[in-house]
């Protein structure tokens, strides 16, 4: 508490001032809320927020719909031509795989390789009766020939690079003065990387 106060101020009553208009204000503002121009601000605000509206709310999505149904569109067309390119494939797996050597067929002789081996070997000195080649084993039957052409036709196919075990048999035949035989040769045929391993 505070000793140091004047008891005269305390005791002196202060006067009640009322606050007093001295002016007066004879100035008004006309409202101007229904003119013309005010309606036209109005009207255009609601536009611009229908058409804002209508663009978020309908043109999007319906711009959106149309660009999906273009790509559906699309690609329609691009799977139609790819079963159209497909349409042929059972065909061309077919071709394919008749065309395409299986793992036995690699691991076997070049087939020409042998029939070319018995065409100049045996060929021009012998009547060929039957040539069977079944993965590696071959059998050719010749005849017409004498008992030391036949021998001599076994030794060349026996010193061919091919040709790894051959047998023969033969049977002889008399056609007038000569003694023809009838030769059977069993031989097996080897590639070249597999002889020299």
């Amino acid at each position: 508490m505070n000793l140091n106060i004047d008891m005269n101020q305390l005791m002196r009553r202060k006067k009640k001032v009322y606050p007093t208009k001295r002016y007066m204000n004879l100035y008004f503002k006309e409202d101007r809320t229904t003119a013309p121009a005010t309606k036209a601000l109005y009207i255009l605000f609601a536009v611009v927020v229908i058409f804002a509206l209508s663009k978020v709310m309908i043109y999007d999505p319906l711009n959106e719909v149309k660009q999906l149904n273009e790509k559906i569109a699309l690609l329609e067309t691009q799977s139609a031509e790819k079963l159209e390119d497909l349409k042929d494939y059972n065909k061309v797996l077919e071709d394919y795989i008749r065309a395409t050597p299986t793992q036995e067929e690699l691991a076997q002789v070049d087939i020409m390789q042998i029939l070319n081996l018995i065409d100049n070997t045996v060929r021009p000195m012998a009547k060929i009766y039957q040539v069977s080649i079944s993965e590696n084993k071959v059998l050719l039957n010749f005849s017409d020939i004498t008992l030391e052409e036949a021998a001599m036709l076994v030794y060349q196919l026996d010193q061919s690079k091919p040709v790894t075990n051959i047998s023969v048999d033969t049977a002889v035949s008399t056609k007038g003065d000569k003694n023809l035989v009838e030769a059977h040769v069993y031989f097996e045929v080897s590639r070249e990387e597999e002889k020299n391993s």
